[in-house]
């Protein structure tokens, strides 16, 4: 509520909200789009990012979040630089007369009515304008188009892809192209204020970021993603609030993980063999450590880059501090039959990136889990 405030009435602002994947950033866009919790106070525009090629051919076939504020435009622009060009210069465009020019204008127009009923942009109408027009032409003309389109709202919402470990590249090139999107909608004296979701694993190492007043959206409390659950079934059933406060620990605050260790605990528990109800035992056994790894896998990645067996070291002592409450370091080291001298190098490593904490306790310390990041 407050980062929404902070929102409310900026003009040419740049802005990041940063989140883990899978928190709920794309959701917490659309929720800024439709004007909850409260109104930004100006009109808003939301799309996921695509690179021009994407961008484009989405637009065309309708799978677009913006093709009802592109198509037209550009169809109105096709023709009006047609009708230029053929005025200029008759037979330019390769029409035989004023009468043909003016029946195709009226089949564009009916073919837009034809999209508005059935919500499917005609693509063959554009394509033959396109190729009157020329290539290079065309796609200035879509350029141009399409950033008339977001310059005129006073809130554009970009949602970035989902990035995975191998995709650093592809993230720095997005964020190369967003910077100068940006830059076009300032050159042209747009008031315009942009927001970009943006994935925390991948926050790092590009000047752009520097520029963005920055929002985190942080990970939601087990009891929260529980609440949630009843809301929605209005029954903690087939769970007990143990076992889904106890997948709700696992998936560590991210809500599209939550869902999707319920399906697996669902599949997990659908055996002759077991209880009427999943209690929280067969919460921990439904989700394998190695899933648990998996999905971490990017929190640990910049610690540990080339170490995969430290990643899944990292996750199992996340989730025995979880399990267990804070422990002596000593026994950590123990416990997990590792060297006292390597069990603080991997501490290190998870205190720097806000994982645990430890404080002393006599000659040892005790490491526990930091409260607002490990749930």
């Amino acid at each position: 509520m407050a980062h929404v405030q902070r929102l409310v009435g900026t003009k040419r602002q740049l802005t990041g909200l940063i989140g883990r994947q899978g928190v709920g950033k794309s959701s917490a866009l659309k929720a800024l789009q439709m004007g909850k919790p409260l109104s930004l106070g100006g009109s808003t525009i939301f799309f996921k990012w695509r690179r021009e090629g994407e961008l484009f051919k989405a637009l065309f076939e309708g799978a677009h979040e913006a093709t009802n504020d592109f198509i037209y435009p550009y169809y109105e622009a096709l023709i009006g630089q047609i009708q230029s060009l053929h005025t200029i210069r008759f037979g330019v465009a390769g029409f035989a007369d004023a009468k043909l020019f003016s029946e195709i204008i009226e089949r564009t127009k009916q073919r837009y009515e034809q999209y508005q009923t059935d919500r499917r942009p005609s693509g063959s109408d554009i394509s033959w304008l396109e190729n009157k027009l020329g290539r290079a032409m065309s796609r200035k003309l879509r350029q141009e188009v399409w950033l008339q389109t977001v310059r005129s709202r006073d809130f554009i919402l970009i949602d970035t892809p989902d990035y995975s470990k191998t995709d650093k590249r592809r993230m720095d090139r997005d964020l190369e192209d967003i910077y100068w999107f940006w830059n076009k909608l300032m050159a042209t004296g747009s008031g315009c204020t942009v927001v970009v979701a943006i994935q925390k694993e991948m926050f790092r190492g590009h000047y752009f970021l520097d520029k963005m007043k920055k929002f985190e959206l942080k990970p939601l409390p087990p009891e929260k993603m529980v609440e949630a659950y009843v809301l929605e079934f209005n029954t903690l059933n087939p769970f007990s609030k143990d076992a889904l406060l106890a997948i709700a620990r696992m998936s560590r605050g991210i809500f599209r993980r939550f869902l999707r260790y319920i399906l697996y605990t669902l599949d997990f528990w659908e055996r002759p063999e077991h209880t009427a109800f999943i209690d929280e035992e067969t919460a921990r056994n439904a989700i394998p450590l190695g899933q648990l790894a998996e999905d971490m896998e990017l929190e640990f990645l910049e610690s540990f880059p080339k170490h995969s067996e430290l990643r899944l070291l990292a996750v199992r002592l996340i989730f025995h501090l979880q399990e267990n409450g804070p422990q002596k370091q000593s026994d950590l080291a123990r416990e997990f039959e590792v060297e006292p001298s390597a069990m603080s190098r991997l501490l290190t490593k998870l205190e720097s990136t806000g994982h645990v904490r430890r404080t002393r306790d006599g000659l040892d310390k005790v490491v526990s889990l930091q409260s607002a990041e490990a749930l």
